[in-house]
């Protein structure tokens, strides 16, 4: 029985949700694999975790050339040194755990288990999954036995970057299974309009459309505001012809029901969105990594991106959901990304040992 450890953390809750995907799909491929999943932040920090996670989220809300500045700078610093009372931490870790593999889905981990094993001269394999198409200096660590990402781009960056080409699998951005069932025709009726914000509750310009979709005759408007409350609570007073929702599991099931998908471009939901087949709409992406992932869905044409704050995006949102050649033309592009990725499946690569 292989014990497998994922490794991830709450910056945002695409690295989570990507871990839970490994491990759903572990679980169907190799039910009798051992698996856990570890937020290493926490781990390694209990008692400043929840600060950490909290400087991110206002940096990502307020300060987002900050947060750009830094991650750039964080991967031109590489990889990070092995601290003693870390290096002890990850001691303990490894020998509650005892696994056979390290999965990373965040790149401070693959740094922090890159750095360990370089320090320990343990030979336990470490295999990242990068959760963006862009491929950030922050992720390549040179103790990284295999990366798997979710497109030839992000292949060819890191082959450009000097990571060598067997070592790096194409298998698309991992979704939870509830994300993976086949895709079907939308309902007929009345167009249905999906906006999220990601984890975060993030959701841009949406006052400026908002008040105008909702009194369009012939579409409904459902929102899902994620943890974030406060912005739950004042949409669902403001706006009563909307339907808002909270943190939500049922994803998926709105996303299958949609024509089309507003959202921030993240690597996650863009992948969710793939498999679910709804054409996404993202407006002014700002953070790097989310940058990289819309170019990916202009070039894929699988959405629409508005780069301009000058654009008059009502007028476009509602052209587009009228223009049911240009919606169906988006779908048939990600159903041919679909077919076009080999299967996720992690335990079948972790079985043979993807060689070091």
């Amino acid at each position: 029985m292989k014990h497998i450890l994922i490794l991830t953390g709450r910056f945002g809750m695409g690295h989570c949700c990507a871990a839970e995907a490994i491990r759903q799909e572990i679980a169907v491929t190799d039910p009798h694999a051992e698996v856990r999943i570890v937020d290493l932040i926490d781990y390694l920090f209990p008692h400043s975790s929840e600060l950490i996670y909290r400087i991110f989220a206002h940096m990502v809300n307020h300060c987002s050339a900050v947060y750009n500045f830094l991650n750039r700078a964080a991967g031109r610093c590489g990889m990070l040194p092995m601290k003693a009372a870390i290096a002890r931490k990850l001691d303990r870790l490894l020998c509650d755990c005892q696994p056979d593999i390290i999965v990373s889905t965040l790149p401070i981990c693959s740094q922090c288990i890159s750095a360990y094993k370089q320090q320990r001269g343990t030979p336990i394999p470490l295999y990242t999954y990068i959760t963006d198409i862009g491929a950030q200096d922050e992720w390549i660590v040179p103790h990284t036995n295999a990366y798997f990402v979710g497109a030839s781009d992000t292949k060819n960056e890191l082959i450009r970057k000097g990571v060598c080409a067997n070592r790096i699998h194409i298998c698309g951005i991992p979704v939870r299974q509830d994300f993976r069932q086949p895709v079907s025709a939308a309902p007929s009726g009345q167009m249905e309009l999906l906006i999220m914000g990601g984890g975060l509750g993030l959701i841009p310009s949406c006052d400026t459309f908002l008040s105008v979709l909702s009194h369009i005759h012939g579409i409904h408007l459902t929102v899902i505001t994620g943890k974030n409350k406060a912005l739950y609570t004042r949409l669902k007073a403001q706006y009563p012809a909307l339907t808002v929702v909270g943190y939500t599991e049922r994803v998926a099931d709105y996303m299958r029901h949609a024509d089309l998908l507003i959202t921030k471009s993240g690597g996650i939901t863009t992948f969710e969105a793939i498999h679910c087949g709804i054409p996404l709409y993202v407006i002014q992406p700002f953070l790097m990594q989310e940058i990289c992932n819309a170019k990916f869905i202009e070039r894929n044409r699988i959405g629409r991106v508005v780069w301009s704050q000058c654009d008059d995006v009502t007028q476009d949102i509602v052209s587009l959901l009228r223009s049911g050649t240009q919606l169906h033309a988006m779908r048939q592009n990600m159903k041919h990304i679909r077919q076009g990725l080999d299967c996720l499946c992690p335990a079948a690569y972790f079985g043979c040992g993807v060689e070091a």
